[in-house]
């Protein structure tokens, strides 16, 4: 030939093929055999195959999705070629959209004839900028084709913002957890880690309370909530107090920093639950998870003593917040606030928790104190009595101001209306037995204090009572009592306004006697006695005396008989 002409071939399938050249004379006669290949050629149109390319996580398990500074990751790939044998030096990762500084072009680590590995341990490497990150891998064969692969992650160097709204309450031996809406702390949220710690000094806690933990790897251990608002945790110590920090945490396992919004504590028990029955302690049976007619029993055993023994668990209030359902704070002695712990858990709490759920009240409270009659022995009762309750009322403490000249104070008792051992409704709540040493009384509220189910002060309208003789109209002098006398008699007398008053004694002959009374006397009725002596304080004689009023204008006379 004199030039080597352009041969145009069919598509060919890939692979190796040789080259003959055939002689042909003028007759057509070609050569036969044709004798050694010429040459060869490989057809290769087809680029290495790299797929199952994957960026994982070797240090969160949990995730191949999200990686952070410090996590250790692992990029494979499955690579092969149909006709060129590939080493690890044909295989190439572009790292630098990855890491900080990373290579365009790092040949794997090893690669076995289907997968290529590197592994990235990043101790000390940092990963690029926040957000979705792109490593290629690329595969050359022996035409130079390349082959490529893909995998992304999502770098997250960023904390949550810490949770709000988390609170604590307690339950039986179990808590209840909240907290708001974890959605807008981060963008790639994942759950709430509650750490704990616990003051284990019931039922004095006259011990240092615990601290909060401070961060995610502190306190004696922890509970995790895997999104949601809420969750009832059980727990093991069942008689302490629970200190309690929510740490937010994302899919990086990025931690938000602690905060007083995450941060609350609990009783791992009802205030007030202490009975196992009636005549047992929860500490020697086990507790019962309800407050009832046993635990208001233990409660009484002591009221208004300083506790000792198991009444020490009786000592449960006044709480921090003044709630039925907050930390207890002992003041080592069994009074009204220990009382409002008890009647506002009283028939409300269970062995599991039940949030309390008070109804609005519907009406003005009224307490007011009222004579309800007088006794055969003369004493009086007075009903002190609740208006206006719609259920709101759970404990009651009055101090009643009297003047001791008046009334003697005698005995109290609950009233029938009184429903068990709580305040059913209106009514009499209790009953106060007064003796009388005087004509009148006043009674009134020096202080009163009215709670709700959640220990919280209500507002009530105070009505005291009074009983006092009518003051008189007019001026009058009564008959003297005894009547006939020996030796003493009392003169009763009417005064309508103030005034200046004479009660005088006179004999048959009209001779003074004896001067009981000439001052200023206020309205009312009044009275003189008179023990059958002159003013020179010598006795008179039997006979018929004449008792005199003055007063202004007025005049009277009263007959009077000594007997001796």
């Amino acid at each position: 030939f004199t030039s080597s002409p352009i041969v145009d071939f069919p598509t060919a399938v890939d692979g190796v093929y040789d080259f003959y050249t055939v002689a042909t004379d003028n007759a057509g006669n070609v050569e036969d055999p044709p004798g050694t290949p010429d040459g060869t050629m490989t057809v290769d149109t087809e680029p290495p195959s790299v797929s199952g390319v994957v960026l994982a996580n070797a240090t969160l398990p949990h995730t191949d999705d999200f990686a952070k500074d410090g996590d250790d990751l692992e990029l494979t790939a499955d690579v092969s070629d149909n006709l060129t044998t590939l080493t690890a030096s044909d295989i190439l990762a572009n790292l630098s959209d990855l890491l900080d500084g990373g290579g365009s072009a790092v040949e794997a680590e090893s690669y076995d004839g289907a997968t290529a590995i590197w592994i990235l341990g990043l101790e000390d490497v940092a990963l690029g900028p926040d957000g979705t990150r792109t490593v290629t891998v690329t595969a050359t064969d022996g035409a130079g084709a390349p082959g490529f692969g893909a995998d992304d992650i999502v770098v997250d160097n960023a904390p949550p913002d810490p949770v709000t709204g988390f609170t604590a309450l307690p339950g039986h031996e179990e808590l209840w957890l909240e907290w708001n809406n974890l959605s807008g702390l981060d963008a790639y949220i994942a759950g709430v880690d509650i750490r704990y710690d616990t003051w284990d000094a019931y039922p004095t806690y006259d011990i240092p309370a615990p601290s909060y933990p401070a961060n995610p790897t502190e306190g004696l251990g922890s509970w995790i909530a895997w999104g949601g608002t809420s969750m009832a945790q059980p727990v093991s110590d069942v008689r302490t107090i629970y200190y309690a920090t929510a740490f937010a945490f994302d899919e990086a396992r990025n931690y938000a920093p602690a905060a007083s919004s995450a941060q609350d504590r609990a009783t791992s028990y009802w205030l007030g639950d202490v009975a196992a029955g009636v005549g047992e302690w929860g500490a020697d049976v086990g507790y019962t998870g309800y407050v009832d007619d046993a635990d208001i029993d233990k409660l009484g055993g002591m009221y208004g003593f300083a506790p000792t023994g198991y009444y020490l668990e009786c000592d449960v209030g006044p709480t921090d917040d003044m709630d039925r359902l907050g930390i207890p704070e002992p003041d080592a002695f069994i009074d009204f606030e220990d009382l409002m712990m008890f009647s506002t858990n009283y028939d409300v709490v269970s062995p599991r928790v039940v949030p309390f759920l008070p109804g609005e009240p519907s009406k003005t409270l009224v307490l007011a104190l009222a004579e309800l009659g007088e006794l055969e022995n003369g004493d009086i009762e007075i009903g002190l009595a609740l208006t206006g309750n719609a259920g709101q009322v759970k404990g009651i403490s009055v101090t009643i101001a009297y003047d001791p000249t008046e009334l003697e104070f005698v005995t109290s008792r609950l009233s029938e209306h009184m429903l068990s051992v709580t305040i059913g409704g209106a009514g009499d709540v209790a009953i106060l037995t007064f003796r009388p040493l005087d004509d009148g009384y006043a009674l009134d509220f020096e202080q009163a204090i009215l709670r709700d189910a959640g220990n919280e002060d209500l507002l009530a309208e105070l009505e005291g009572c009074e009983s006092r003789p009518e003051a008189p109209t007019a001026f009058g002098l009564a008959q003297n009592v005894p009547n006939p006398f020996n030796p003493v008699t009392t003169i009763a007398y009417d005064v309508p306004h103030e005034a200046r008053v004479a009660i005088r004694v006179y004999d048959v002959a009209g001779r003074l006697v004896r001067t009981l009374v000439d001052d200023t006397e206020g309205p009312g009725r009044h009275e003189a006695v008179w023990n059958g002596r002159n003013d020179r304080g010598e006795a008179v004689g039997s006979g018929v005396y004449f008792c005199t009023m003055e007063a202004g204008e007025f005049r009277a006379t009263g007959k009077m008989l000594l007997l001796k």
